[in-house]
């Protein structure tokens, strides 16, 4: 009850003072509480098998403490703490309030009325068969959860769930031996909590810790806390990786959060797609190896990709370098003449350009090394992966290097443009296919100089679903194709079904455009004036010939 100022002598209290007591007396209300209800309180008094707890309203609750007290008999609850629970039953205006339900308070009326309340019991996964699991309630009861409601997600070795102890809802009793329970239910509302705190901190940017759920070939699923995301495979590392590789179902992980989408799950029910990345938080492979490396170091790489006019080498996960094919020592008509994708190949280092995060390398014959390297210079130490062999000597490249920077200045790559080529979002582009992956196409576009890569998404191609990509857009397919997203960072994502529908759009507001200039020229119309032209009398009436 709110407490009211003392009148000072000589007059009345003040109106505007008294209307703000009222306000007060009408917020003070209590609220009625009733059994199932989920409250919060603060811990006020402790005692033996019971705590007080100071409810946001004002009043007073009892917390059960049963399971509470760890193995070693430690209460994990102080004076002031915060705990949330749960309205068991009112007794001559006491609140009784229970974090679960105990296997020492568990009996039929128990579970009737933790069904109605839905109240969590505790249970223990005795065994499990072909219909779900046995769950062991305390005091001699026994409850069914079927497999559908064990989990949120499928559990692929139910015999590990055995000898667990979890929580569940209690959905049906029939008796002490027949009470249908479910831990689906319990873990959806808990996962509705977290998620309702995660999406209080859920930004573009902002970083985040989870759970791996699950692992695909195109990426991880991350539990954020009652929210899920999905880190793609090429935001998981730098450089090339399997996802398995990388991370296991229940490692923890750290994201940055990279793009927030509304969309659809499969039941049609409104969700958020949310990209995060590990790679975003990790380190920088090339700032680290730019510092290591000088021109006329020897490395072993791993050629990833031969192009017409060079050979893309990886010295180490996220670090690319090109030989041109004017660098491999020799004159070849094609790089394929000496290397081939994946192949292990001794480069040289030529140029290191860290502002433009390029290398150029010049191809060292294996049989030629013992001639090229300096045996006086030591072994440069790398705290990278990248191995390095020695150190070449000055007059063995001299004749190389000039040629193969000569041949750089016309390299077709963006190993040299200047500047990445950042498009807005709805520009139209033509653009050409580099590569095929199973998610999508990997395009470029633009000059070279300017040249810009992105990605056209598998949902974006056009093509039936199931359709074999390779046969249908093979390497140098060029086609048109709309920006749908385009971040500072260079990363692009394009549409081939919003170009077409761009382009067919276009067309109709010609065709219509054109229409209206003919109807105000008082003409008949594109099909009537090619009829009046077949009949020799342009703009006479057809029914009258």
């Amino acid at each position: 009850m709110p407490s009211f100022p003392k009148t000072p002598a000589g007059g009345p209290a003040d109106d505007d003072d008294f209307a703000a007591l009222l306000a007060e007396a009408g917020t003070a209300r209590r609220t009625r509480y009733k059994p199932g209800d989920q409250v919060r309180g603060q811990v006020m008094l402790i005692g033996e098998k019971t705590a007080t707890l100071q409810l946001p309203d004002g009043q007073e609750g009892l917390l059960d403490l049963s399971g509470m007290r760890g193995k070693d008999g430690k209460l994990a609850l102080a004076k002031d703490d915060f705990v949330t629970g749960y309205v068991l039953r009112i007794r001559d205006r006491v609140i009784e309030i229970a974090r679960q339900i105990g296997k020492s308070q568990i009996s039929t009326q128990v579970l009737q009325d933790a069904a109605q309340s839905q109240i969590p019991v505790d249970g223990t996964v005795t065994a499990s068969n072909k219909g779900g699991y046995v769950v062991d309630l305390g005091n001699g009861a026994q409850g069914f959860c079927p497999h559908a409601m064990i989990d949120v997600r499928r559990v692929e070795d139910a015999a590990s769930l055995v000898g667990q102890r979890f929580q569940f809802r209690v959905l049906e009793v029939r008796g002490d031996k027949d009470v249908l329970l479910s831990r689906r239910a319990a873990l959806e509302e808990e996962q509705a909590r977290k998620a309702e705190d995660t999406r209080s901190r859920l930004a573009v940017g902002a970083k985040m810790s989870g759970t791996i759920t699950n692992v695909r070939e195109f990426g991880a699923f991350v539990d954020l806390g009652g929210v899920e995301g999905m880190i793609p495979a090429s935001e998981l590392a730098y450089g090339r990786v399997k996802v398995e590789d990388v991370v296991k179902p229940g490692e923890k992980v750290d994201v940055q959060v990279q793009r927030i989408e509304p969309g659809l799950d499969h039941k049609g029910r409104p969700v958020e797609r949310i990209s995060l990345s590990m790679r975003a938080l990790a380190a920088d492979p090339f700032a680290v190896l730019g510092d290591e490396i000088e021109p006329g170091h020897i490395l072993i790489g791993r050629v990833r990709r031969v192009e017409p006019f060079g050979a893309f080498v990886e010295l180490v996960p996220g670090v690319e370098g090109l030989v041109h094919i004017s660098a491999f020592g020799r004159r070849i008509s094609v790089p394929g003449e000496v290397v081939q994708p994946e192949m292990k190949v001794h480069v040289r280092v030529l140029a290191v350009d860290k502002a433009m995060r390029r290398l150029s390398l010049a191809y060292v014959d294996a049989d030629k090394l013992a001639v090229v390297l300096d045996p006086a210079a030591a072994v440069p130490q790398s705290k990278t992966a990248a191995q390095f062999v020695g150190v070449a000597k000055v007059e063995a490249g001299d004749r190389l290097d000039k040629a193969a920077a000569a041949g750089l200045a016309n390299a077709p790559t963006n190993q040299r443009q200047e500047k990445p080529r950042v498009p807005s979002i709805g520009e139209l582009l033509d653009v050409t296919v580099d590569k095929t992956e199973s998610f999508g196409v990997l395009v470029r576009f633009g000059q070279p100089g300017a040249m810009g890569r992105g990605m056209v998404p598998i949902s974006e191609l056009g093509l039936a679903q199931g359709a074999d990509i390779r046969r249908h857009l093979p390497v140098g397919t060029t086609f048109a194709a709309v920006v749908i997203d385009s971040r500072p960072d260079g990363r692009v994502r394009l549409s081939r079904t919003g170009a077409e529908r761009a382009r067919e759009r276009a067309e109709a507001d010609s065709f219509l455009a054109a229409q209206a200039q003919q109807a105000a020229r008082g003409g008949v119309g594109t099909f009537g004036e090619l009829l009046l032209q077949r009949l020799g009398q342009p703009g006479a009436n057809p029914a009258k010939k």
